[in-house]
């Protein structure tokens, strides 16, 4: 009798179980045929397909478990476990459908902002912050909910409560880096400091924003390498954000030069120089002496471009022609190192 009746509730379990696939085959096949027409539809199901599956068949196995398993030991742990994968299968059914909601969101916003890229930064840098944070909640009210399942939870609730002045503060003090990185990530995304795909200046070097999260940000590096830097960093150090009001930027070459440099001749082919490398966007250039110091000049070139990138590569470009110029067409003005010498009878009467 005894096998019997393991047998019996294996063979509900295992009709379950394929009624419950044979549901979800047959269901995938005339969505499919409808996204075909429809495709927000089939973008949807592709979504909720997997945690759907999970709840249902968690569901059916536990109905018919609960049905056909004899009372006892292993009845009672069976239904936990299966009331355990109910739980998590819900929660990650509505964590998916919130993330999803979360996503449209988001589509809706870039939408309406098709030709500020600064806005639609700022608003992938938020809901990839917000998509994260309901992440871990999700997480948590399930871990939470899962623990409510187990008799004496609440025992350990209260023993948690009576001693939870002296928890708080062990707790503060050995997170107090985690959680400081934790709402700087949070200050980051919400005070529009910092965005990704924003151009800054870490340390001294031209970067772009690639990833924020709730405690690091992720920055790359022309040469291809990637700075992980805490949240903390960007709240606590003072930083350059080239792209914080838009993408376009002033870009300056120095020049340090003798008194004979021909002014007129090199600003006419600078502003050739610029014109020819396609990379100028009009808004501003100059050729400008702003200062000069024993035997030399220093001539500021500069110039405007649409973006960081481009800045960079025309600020090169105008280094190296200029330089070129300077080197066949206006030789005196290369800086020189001058010596007087004098009579040495003279300096000997002088002396």
């Amino acid at each position: 009798m005894e096998v019997w009746h393991v047998l019996r509730w294996v063979v509900a379990v295992a009709a379950s179980a394929a009624a419950v696939i044979a549901v979800v085959i047959i269901a995938n096949l005339v969505v499919v045929r409808i996204g075909r027409r429809v495709p927000a539809v089939a973008r949807a199901w592709r979504g909720v397909r997997r945690p759907l599956t999970a709840l249902v068949l968690a569901t059916a196995l536990r109905i018919s478990f609960s049905q056909t398993a004899e009372a006892g030991t292993f009845r009672d742990i069976g239904l936990h476990v299966l009331l355990i994968a109910v739980i998590v299968a819900a929660v990650w059914l509505v964590e998916t459908v919130v993330l999803a909601w979360l996503a449209h969101l988001q589509v809706e916003a870039v939408q309406r902002k098709v030709d500020d890229d600064r806005g639609r930064r700022r608003i992938e840098t938020q809901m990839r912050l917000i998509q994260r944070v309901v992440g871990v909640a999700f997480v948590i009210i399930g871990i939470a909910l899962v623990l409510l399942t187990f008799p004496g939870v609440e025992q350990i609730g209260a023993a948690v409560l009576a001693s939870a002045g002296l928890l708080s503060v062990v707790l503060g003090i050995a997170a107090q880096t985690s959680l400081g990185n934790l709402f700087a990530g949070l200050q980051l995304a919400f005070t529009d400091a910092i965005r990704i795909g924003d151009v800054v200046e870490v340390d001294g070097t031209w970067s772009t924003i690639e990833d924020i999260t709730l405690s690091y940000v992720v920055v790359s590096i022309w040469d291809e390498r990637h700075k992980v830097l805490p949240s903390t960093y960007f709240t606590t150090t003072p930083f350059i954000n080239w792209s914080r009001t838009g993408d376009t930027v002033t870009g300056t070459v120095y020049f340090s030069l003798d008194w004979r440099v021909d002014l007129t001749r090199m600003r006419a082919a600078f502003e050739e120089i610029v014109d020819e490398s396609g990379l100028w966007d009009g808004r501003a250039r100059s050729i400008l002496v702003t200062d000069s110091s024993g035997d030399r000049l220093t001539v500021r070139a500069l110039v405007t471009s649409v973006n960081t990138d481009a800045d960079w590569t025309l600020r090169c470009y105008v280094r190296e022609h200029l330089a070129t110029w300077l080197r066949e067409h206006n030789p005196e003005a290369l800086p020189i190192q001058r010596v007087v010498l004098g009579d040495p009878a003279q300096r000997r009467e002088q002396q």
